[in-house]
């Protein structure tokens, strides 16, 4: 009996700690096309060198979980999504030597709420997708790269 209510104290406690929510820890929304372009230059340069001039470019990345191995879910997992614009006849640059997305990372996948800047999931089928370890870091997700726009969507995650 003092095992069950100890068992049903610490189950209580384990779930009122749990956060799910999505904390958006990266948001371009409120920045100026100087300052998206910096930032987005800062998150690839120290993986790699950046393969054209960025145009523009729109971020969000979230959070999901609080990061507490105990009060909460676990460590926190993240969900980045940006669009890169670079001049179009440059765009090819931006997948030379990538190879497709690692673990078969291939569905379609769209950030909260009504981001105008991301593709529609028609667009995103008729894109190449390519990994995205090389400029981003991260295994799971993938790049599509549109050519012929000089669009560039990324989507990245951790587990």
């Amino acid at each position: 009996m003092l095992a069950q209510i100890i068992g049903s104290f610490f189950l209580i406690l384990f779930l009122a700690g749990c956060d799910v929510t999505e904390n958006p820890v990266l948001d371009s929304s409120g920045l100026g096309l100087e300052e998206r372009v910096a930032v987005m230059n800062k998150i690839i340069e120290p993986l790699s060198e950046v393969p054209s001039e960025i145009l523009d470019a729109h971020y969000i990345e979230t959070r999901i979980g609080d990061g507490h191995l105990f009060a909460g879910v676990g460590p926190s997992d993240f969900l980045f999504f940006a669009l890169i614009k670079v001049p179009k006849e440059e765009a090819k640059k931006w997948s030379q030597n990538l190879k497709e997305p690692y673990n078969e990372v291939t569905g379609f996948s769209s950030p909260e709420g009504d981001k105008k800047w991301w593709l529609a999931k028609e667009k995103f089928m008729e894109l190449r997708l390519y990994e995205t370890k090389t400029y981003f870091g991260r295994y799971n997700g993938w790049m599509a790269i549109d050519d012929a726009s000089g669009l560039i969507y990324v989507h990245t995650y951790t587990l």
